[in-house]
């Protein structure tokens, strides 16, 4: 087995295993990983032929692991293990403090043995969206000028500076990006994107009544279609949300640190990125 850079040619292939995995990565979202971080991704192959993927991008001293696939005919034979040795050199090589990622029960195991610790845990709900009959309170279409504050808002809530995937969903990859302001002031904060299965909803960043509200606006605009949303298990007011909506858990991801802990502020985390980049 060798393990080569990730380039767009892989892009085909990276598809391929989110299908095997029922995972809801479309093509941009692949490329947005290769444009937010060129050089963290990597290709695992065997007799020439590619048989896993696993992916990094760096936030100043804080990395993200993401896309760690295998193909079904190579796993349990160490690829996974190799791949993320592999990425972990690099991301120590960017001088990352804390690398996380979000783990699906398959993976647990490996991050486990290569130091991994357990955060926190999120709950991926989906359903169909539909219309609530609330009122939804001062929300409005994000414009160039909110992005600084949008930043400071983020980096409150996650303790990671995300500016370089923020601005990017900004320019292109979100559909309909969205604040809520009270008494001219940023409270919160909405995204969105095209899925292979799903739109998924988030990041939503923001105070509980932000919050709320903006998940109940994401579900207004999204009616009819079928949406993710990651939440925290431990926020209260967006799991109580999603039930009122009658979205249904799918699955669980534990969130791990290796390396100094990064506490997120819980209780204004509503939804997360996903997978990817938290």
């Amino acid at each position: 087995m060798t393990i080569r850079p990730l380039t767009a040619a892989d892009i085909p292939f990276g598809l391929r295993l989110s299908a095997q995995n029922n995972w809801n990565q479309v093509e941009a979202d692949w490329k947005r990983q290769l444009a937010l971080e060129p050089t963290g991704g990597f290709v695992a192959e065997h007799d020439g032929l590619p048989i896993g993927t696993a992916c990094a991008c760096v936030f100043d001293d804080v990395a993200w692991i993401s896309l760690v696939l295998v193909d079904r005919d190579h796993r349990r034979q160490g690829v996974g293990t190799a791949l993320m040795r592999h990425v972990l050199d690099y991301v120590d090589g960017r001088g990352a403090v804390s690398v996380r990622l979000d783990a699906t029960s398959l993976g647990l195991p490996v991050y486990e043995k290569l130091g991994f610790v357990g955060d926190f845990s999120l709950a991926r709900y989906e359903g169909l969206a539909r219309s609530p009959n609330v009122g939804l309170g001062t929300i409005a279409p994000i414009t160039m000028a909110d992005l600084p504050a949008i930043f400071t808002l983020d980096a409150s809530v996650t303790h990671t500076r995300r500016e370089k995937l923020l601005r990017r969903l900004f320019d292109g990859d979100s559909a309909m990006p969205r604040k809520y302001e009270w008494a001219g002031r940023l409270m919160g904060y909405s995204f969105a994107r095209p899925g292979a299965n799903a739109w998924h909803i988030g990041p939503i960043q923001g105070t509980p009544d932000a919050g709320r509200a903006l998940l109940l606006n994401a579900a207004q605009r999204f009616a009819g279609r079928r949406i993710y949303v990651d939440i925290p298990t431990d926020n209260g007011v967006a799991i109580s949300v999603v039930d009122s909506l009658g979205l249904a858990p799918q699955r669980t991801f534990l969130r791990m640190t290796r390396g100094p802990q990064v506490r997120e502020n819980l209780a204004m985390f509503f939804a997360a990125f996903g997978p990817e980049k938290g």
